[in-house]
């Protein structure tokens, strides 16, 4: 019963706060996702040798457009993740143009494998810049349902070695802060975040 009430928690949650983020001004998600990338730009600056995985936006979610293309524009490798509806899992690609998409699973621009072929699997990137419906300030996030990163996480810790750790980055605005998400034993923790505020690490 508990675990049930917490999934009824999650999904208020889910719908509140999807409801509060699209009620943002189009104007006013577009400057703090640009404060936010230049947030993340001048932080990579000090990892330049890491391996990045970001997202491409979806909806209302904060735009990672700017920092992409300023990657680009350095040089940095940029790799996006692409959902398999089969078993909830992820495949990497390296995205090296806007042309590289194509509509995928639940109407969202992912890689096109017959353009940039998956990355070869157990390759474990150094930071993953990730999505997310709400966060709160030790970590917590609530995603979309799908368990996705969750599962990608779990496939990524039996890749690494005792010397690296991935490092994961929420991506978000100030305003998508709960005081809590209550985590499950599976779910994912942040490292930190990011947002037009400021670069937090935990």
């Amino acid at each position: 019963m508990a675990e049930q009430n917490q999934l009824v928690d999650k999904a208020y949650i889910r719908k509140q706060m999807a409801i509060k983020r699209n009620s943002l001004l189009p104007e006013q998600r577009k400057l703090w996702s640009d404060l936010a990338c230049a947030n993340a730009g001048k932080w990579l600056e000090h990892h330049l040798s890491a391996k990045l995985m970001v997202y491409v936006s979806f909806r209302s979610e904060l735009d990672l457009t700017s920092l992409i293309e300023d990657c680009w524009q350095a040089g940095r490798e940029v790799i996006v993740p692409r959902c398999v509806e089969s078993d909830r899992s992820m495949t990497l690609h390296y995205l090296r143009s806007w042309d590289d998409l194509m509509p995928g699973a639940y109407g969202i621009m992912e890689p096109n494998p017959a353009v940039t072929p998956p990355i070869e699997e157990g390759y474990v990137p150094d930071i993953v810049l990730v999505p997310g419906i709400a966060f709160d300030r030790n970590g917590g996030r609530l995603g979309y349902g799908g368990g996705y990163y969750d599962r990608f996480a779990e496939a990524v810790a039996g890749g690494n070695d005792k010397t690296t750790k991935t490092l994961w980055l929420g991506m978000s605005f100030e305003a998508q802060f709960i005081a809590e998400v209550r985590l499950e034993e599976h779910d994912l923790k942040m490292d930190g975040w990011i947002s037009e505020s400021g670069v937090y690490l935990l």
